[in-house]
């Protein structure tokens, strides 16, 4: 009898070995000095990580000022809406808004900036 064809059907072909494993690699011996040259450095930047986590806390009530101005930027259309003021007031509402605006965008800025240029006190 004459051999099937499997239409379409791959025959299965097990995959390939997996590569050795690598063998771990031995840090070289390294000097006292080296060491303690690197103990200084890793506490140096755990203070300065502990240095700028207090910065940011102490910029925590003018980033929540941000915040809040943002929040009510959200607001002057639907509390005009709502207590159906008149077209003075929701105008003067806007325009308060408008300007709210340019300075939440100016002290976002700011606040980028003074993160890019933060340094250490030392």
């Amino acid at each position: 009898m004459a051999e099937q064809a499997t239409f379409g059907r791959r025959k299965v072909v097990s995959p390939p070995p997996p590569p050795p494993a690598r063998k771990p690699v031995q840090p070289e011996a390294s000097s006292p000095q080296l060491e303690a040259f690197a103990a200084s450095v890793r506490a140096a930047r755990a203070s300065d990580a502990a240095e700028f986590a207090e910065w940011r806390r102490e910029q925590l009530p003018r980033r929540l000022l941000v915040v809040l101005v943002g929040l009510a930027l959200l607001a002057p259309g639907l509390i005009c809406i709502v207590i159906q003021a008149p077209w003075w007031l929701s105008l003067g509402l806007e325009a308060a808004g408008l300007a709210a605006n340019a300075w939440l965008r100016y002290e976002r800025r700011r606040q980028a900036s003074a993160i890019a240029a933060w340094e250490p006190d030392r």
